[in-house]
């Protein structure tokens, strides 16, 4: 456990459309977070201020700082955000990563770095969501490589990608709704009916994902609860609510088995119960 605590371990992590005019308040947390904005452009605030921010843009907190992000009415980006602990040993042998003004971390990425980027992050989110054997070592050597990655990127030393082509536009669509289904699972009961072939893609999501996308439904669920408790002071039952749960008990009975704890406990202590869970 010792060695797990000084590499890098991830908190939480989404992906999330946000529709024209939406806005995400000032807020900060204990930890660093990737945020990489694609499909739009939009605003972040961050400690410079806001500033208008094109699609293919990396951004990284680090832990304390406050930042935020609206769209205006015609904006709807995806931001794609990863909640992450890492030790300061680490950041010293990055020093891309260590700057110490928020503004020397932004990064605009190349198509073939924000494809290496997403294919990173669905890969942490597959050892998230199926809790293997040395899924927390996976996840973490997975964050480890993103972190270096992005140092490299940051330096102009990529190398050619190497990022794995093998899911298909309609799978990746498919993953897509099921992301902007969290919290509308009857929604999302009626749309996968209007899919053509929709059995044969779904065997197709499951090849890529080792899950159904019902059962991946029910883990993002979980990781927007996680959200949601770290970013808002919403209560237990008005995060249920919003999840899609009639009854908190429900909710709370669904994140006990997936996290293990309870969640004012994660709440309470997101980095130690990410740790042993």
């Amino acid at each position: 456990m010792n060695a797990l605590c000084h590499s890098a371990q991830v908190v939480s992590m989404r992906c999330l459309v946000a529709h024209p005019g939406a806005g995400f308040d000032w807020h900060s947390h204990p930890f660093d977070e990737f945020t990489l904005v694609t499909d739009d452009d939009t605003i972040i605030g961050y400690p410079p201020g806001k500033e208008p921010m094109p699609q293919n843009t990396l951004l990284l907190y680090h832990r304390g700082e406050k930042h935020g992000a609206w769209c205006s009415l015609r904006q709807a980006p995806r931001f794609w955000v990863v909640h992450f602990t890492v030790g300061s040993e680490f950041y010293e042998q990055t020093d891309r990563l260590n700057a110490a003004k928020s503004g020397d971390r932004v990064w605009r990425l190349t198509p073939e770095q924000v494809a290496g980027f997403k294919w990173m992050f669905l890969q942490m989110l597959n050892e998230r969501l199926h809790r293997r054997r040395q899924s927390l070592q996976a996840e973490s050597a997975w964050m480890q490589l993103l972190l270096l990655s992005v140092d490299r990127w940051a330096k102009d030393e990529s190398a050619p990608s190497l990022t794995p082509a093998g899911i298909s536009p309609a799978v990746m669509k498919l993953w897509h709704l099921v992301n902007a289904s969290v919290g509308k699972p009857e929604e999302f009961a009626r749309e996968i009916h209007l899919i053509p072939n929709y059995d044969s893609l779904r065997h197709a999501f499951r090849k890529a994902f080792g899950c159904s996308p019902r059962e991946m439904l029910l883990s993002l669920r979980i990781q927007q609860a996680k959200n949601m408790l770290l970013e808002t002071s919403r209560s237990i039952k008005e995060i249920s609510l919003c999840l899609g749960y009639q009854r908190q008990h429900e909710f709370a009975r669904a994140f006990h088995q997936q996290v293990g704890v309870s969640p004012t406990e994660w709440r309470a202590n997101p980095i130690r119960s990410s740790l042993t869970v």
